[in-house]
């Protein structure tokens, strides 16, 4: 399952139930995990949270009950802290509304304390990774697919750009130009996420038409701004985690087709205008000269 020791950080404050975990990881043995078990152990919330912001943790066992944290506010800000690390509460509790409140909000497991021994450990520990796993492979399908189907749904949407034949990919027309506007491209994608977010108003209405008007000017393909959006949603999303990549892709795909709306827009407004100049040209033309 891992190609390394499976890095388990035991978030606990009881010096008894540190020491049983201690020894149930010690003598866990699966094939699933054949470089064994590393545990790291931190006693108050924010121990646990420096543990995780150093990274290259597997696995978090959470107590919910912890000096300087109580219930699942304990879940909240762990989960905020490292949104991808997937947690497994422990608690002496045998209640089934803690356990099916802690599932709700996210937690990837539920150990009762008293029952818990070393085969059960490790069945919470494999289950919890091979659904990460699953979670991380679906969202990845989901956001290529939307790019596929929204690269279908734009093929067909604009097929009046000006000289659209004969005009060159802006990659290679304009290169610098093109990183420019990824970088601008990407500033949009970030007021998006502030907006909704934070509601904040960063005008983002008003700086997408500009940037569709940006595009025409260049003579832009429809191409040209799905490669555009492409190329900086996979910049933004390697370094994030993966809700806030996913967050990038559900954002990204409104923002594109806000765009695409506007540059459909100005290109219509181009065309009706060219189309006037011609009209007036053929007019002036058939009209008898005056003398």
């Amino acid at each position: 399952m891992l190609d390394h020791r499976c890095r388990v950080l035991l978030v606990e404050d009881d010096p008894d139930d540190i020491e049983k975990l201690e020894n149930l990881i010690t003598q866990a043995k699966s094939p699933s995990f054949s470089r064994g078990f590393e545990m790291l152990c931190a006693e108050t919330l924010e121990e646990g949270r420096g543990y995780l912001a150093q990274g290259g943790i597997d696995v978090v066992l959470l107590d919910l009950m912890l000096p300087d944290s109580r219930g699942m506010d304990t879940l909240r800000q762990m989960q905020q802290t490292a949104p991808d690390i997937p947690i497994i509460v422990q608690s002496v509790l045998e209640d089934e509304r803690v356990a099916v409140k802690a599932l709700e909000m996210g937690a990837y497991g539920y150990l009762p304390k008293a029952k818990l021994d070393s085969s059960l450990l490790v069945y919470a520990i494999r289950a919890a990774l091979e659904r990460q796993y699953q979670l991380a492979q679906l969202e990845q399908h989901q956001q290529q697919q939307e790019l596929e189907e929204l690269e279908k749904l734009i093929t067909g949407e604009i097929n009046s750009t000006p000289k659209s034949s004969s005009v060159k990919p802006l990659h290679q027309r304009m290169p610098d130009v093109l990183e420019e506007l990824r970088q601008r491209y990407g500033d949009l994608m970030e007021w998006a996420l502030e907006e909704r977010a934070y509601k904040v108003d960063h005008q983002l209405s008003m700086h997408l038409t500009n940037f569709a008007e940006q595009l025409g000017l260049l003579q832009a393909s429809p191409r040209d701004l799905i490669e555009l959006h492409t190329t900086t949603l996979k910049q933004k999303s390697q370094a994030v985690n993966r809700r806030k990549a996913q967050a990038y892709t559900t954002e990204g795909r409104f923002l594109l087709l806000e765009v695409m709306g506007n540059l459909t827009a100005y290109y219509r407004r181009y065309f009706i205008g060219l189309s006037k100049i011609n009209l007036e040209k053929d007019a002036n033309k058939s009209s008898p000269s005056q003398k």
